[in-house]
């Protein structure tokens, strides 16, 4: 018995070239697809590394500015304190040459001037003041 060597005919060889085709142009499109998705991952991640680069840049900067401003910030405080102690001994000494002068003390203090919108300028100065009238300040006998 001999075997039949199956040998496919042209028919069948044109069917299998033309399945084989359509799969080569399905799988061309796809790696085309794929290449462009790729492509589009590769620029954002570029584009995204150049953003968080500036952004560090950024940062930097700012950091340089906040201890800059932190900087700053303990000069004055530290000129502020001595003014404020100065301004204490000036203060004093002020009112030391107002008692020598027989002024009333509480003439030479002075606190901080009320906001009330109500009162009148003399009004805000005798509370600076500490007194109720002006007859208060005037020199002791």
């Amino acid at each position: 018995m001999s075997e039949k060597i199956n040998i496919p005919d042209q028919e069948d060889i044109l069917a299998t070239n033309e399945r084989l085709t359509a799969e080569n142009r399905r799988l061309t499109a796809e790696l085309t697809a794929a290449s462009e998705l790729l492509d589009t991952a590769q620029k954002q991640g570029t584009e995204a590394t150049q953003r968080a680069d500036a952004l560090a840049n950024r940062v930097s900067t700012l950091e340089i500015a906040a201890k800059t401003a932190g900087e700053e910030l303990a000069r004055v405080k530290g000129e502020n304190a001595e003014l404020t102690a100065k301004m204490a001994d000036f203060n004093k000494a002020v009112a030391a040459e107002v008692l020598k002068l027989g002024l009333n003390p509480k003439a030479a203090s002075h606190k901080e001037t009320p906001s009330d919108a109500d009162l009148t300028p003399t009004q805000r100065v005798l509370a600076a003041k500490g007194v109720r009238s002006i007859a208060e300040l005037k020199p002791q006998s």
